[in-house]
């Protein structure tokens, strides 16, 4: 277990160094370029730690994470036109209705709460790891969203809100984080493209969890 242990302080610092980055980020109000910056950094960040300490089981968690981002961009879009309650302020490069980077800043975040789900169901079994990762996956991200509009990134309107944000967001979060642990779970000792799988299923469940919290709270 000690590789699991330098692991499990590796994310946690990146976690930590996220959320800072995330917070200064508000404060300046700098726009699209702070998101993109932090965003396309971390990947490599992560690569680079999965090939110099050969860590596989983060290396499937990171492809996991990036079949997730890519797959939620269908989650954005219908949060974009059909809710029309999440407005992306304009600059930089767009793909589909979201900015570049969001894809990769859902790589990263689903990649640290996968591997706390993932480290948390090893101590404590699945269903208290599920429960505890959704609580703190519903804390968490919506610390993303209150800085979000400060930072010039996004902002939400016309729904429910806890400060900058939507109750549905919240409760999609929780949905989506309560999910995690189980399929980080798959992707222990099994083939890189269970991985991919695992990752778009994730991604559809995204858009799913965000429907229902939006049809009971939006």
């Amino acid at each position: 277990m000690p590789e699991h242990n330098n692991t499990t302080r590796f994310v946690v610092l990146t976690l930590l160094f996220v959320l800072a980055w995330n917070f200064t980020s508000s404060l300046v109000g700098w726009g699209w370029p702070t998101a993109t910056v932090i965003s396309f950094a971390m990947p490599l960040v992560y690569t680079w730690y999965v090939w110099r300490h050969h860590e596989t089981l983060l290396g499937r968690i990171l492809l996991f994470g990036l079949a997730t981002g890519w797959t939620e961009l269908l989650a954005d879009r219908w949060l974009v036109d059909t809710t029309t309650t999440l407005v992306y302020l304009p600059g930089g490069p767009f793909v589909v209705r979201s900015p570049l980077y969001m894809p990769f800043a859902w790589m990263i975040v689903t990649t640290q709460l996968g591997y706390f789900g993932w480290w948390m169901g090893k101590r404590w079994g699945l269903p208290t790891a599920s429960l505890l990762i959704a609580l703190f996956g519903a804390v968490n991200i919506p610390l993303y969203e209150q800085w979000a509009k400060s930072a010039g990134w996004w902002y939400y309107r016309t729904t429910p809100m806890l400060g900058n944000t939507p109750w549905y967001i919240i409760g999609g979060e929780f949905l989506i984080a309560l999910s995690l642990p189980a399929a980080i779970s798959l992707l222990e000792k099994r083939h890189w493209s269970v991985s991919i799988c695992a990752g778009i299923g994730q991604g559809l469940w995204i858009w799913v969890s965000y429907a229902l919290a939006f049809w009971l709270l939006g």
